[in-house]
């Protein structure tokens, strides 16, 4: 009897420590609640791990990567892991990268693993997209088709592949690295990784804590300044002079692991 109390309680514990906060955003007129580990009180920033695929889907992999990054000074959220909603994650990433945004993290990094790159790709090569710090693409790739171009994207990215991954996997990332060569781009293989990284997740740590960690911080925008103008009146009894009757000349206005 002792034994199956102690069985229940080990199995709350694992349960309760999935993940220590939740974070809770609107989407669609939804609540969506994510797996959530917040650091504090030092932090170099915030991480958004998203697990590409239609079907959402729990990953050990990513539980225990998202735990690593949290033990080093890292926030991290999960997308598409939970089966809670129905909302695709894509809808959710600029609400995420708000509500991290407001909470004053000093860097933002997207990482993808697996499918549906190219959504990823999308939404950060336009112009009115929330804008992250970096991305790093993690064994990543896309079933339903290749970019005809590079898109056009604003912040470092960093291209991981394991050693004995997909072929499918390692193909479009050579692909990428030629489209690519124009951006601050570093690519990398994990020695001795398949695709889940069983036995390298430390090393796979190591390089991108160390990679995000240097990245620049966020420096926020000063609110443009507002000048009205106001026309000059002239008349004839006016002691103003003429704009031609002058000599007018206008203004010039970074590892801790």
């Amino acid at each position: 009897m002792n034994q199956i109390k102690w069985i229940a309680l080990l199995f709350c514990l694992i349960v309760s420590n999935v993940f220590a906060e939740k974070l809770e955003i609107t989407v669609e007129q939804k609540k969506v609640i994510l797996p959530y580990w917040l650091s504090k009180p030092v932090s170099y920033g915030a991480v958004i791990i998203v697990r590409g695929g239609e079907t959402a889907q729990w990953s050990l992999l990513l539980e225990q990567f998202a735990k690593g990054l949290f033990q080093n000074g890292w926030s991290v959220v999960l997308l598409n892991c939970t089966k809670n909603n129905s909302i695709p994650w894509i809808n959710q990433l600029p609400e995420v990268i708000s509500t991290l945004r407001q909470n004053d993290n000093k860097r933002i990094v997207l990482v993808h693993y697996g499918d549906q790159l190219n959504l990823s790709l999308e939404y950060f090569s336009k112009l009115q997209s929330k804008m992250i710090n970096g991305l790093v693409m993690l064994s990543a790739y896309d079933l339903n088709k290749n970019l005809q171009k590079a898109p056009r994207l604003r912040f470092p990215l960093f291209d991981i592949v394991g050693q004995f991954d997909y072929d499918m996997v390692k193909q479009q990332r050579k692909s990428r690295e030629e489209r690519f060569k124009e951006n601050s781009y570093l690519a990398i293989d994990i020695p001795g990784a398949p695709h889940d990284y069983q036995y390298s997740q430390q090393l796979l740590l190591a390089f991108v804590h160390g990679w995000m960690a240097k990245l620049p911080e966020f420096e926020p925008q000063p609110p443009p300044i507002l000048v009205s103008y106001l026309e000059p009146v002239y008349s004839s009894a006016s002691l103003i002079l003429s704009i031609d009757e002058l000599d007018y000349q206008p203004l010039v206005s970074q590892i801790n692991s």
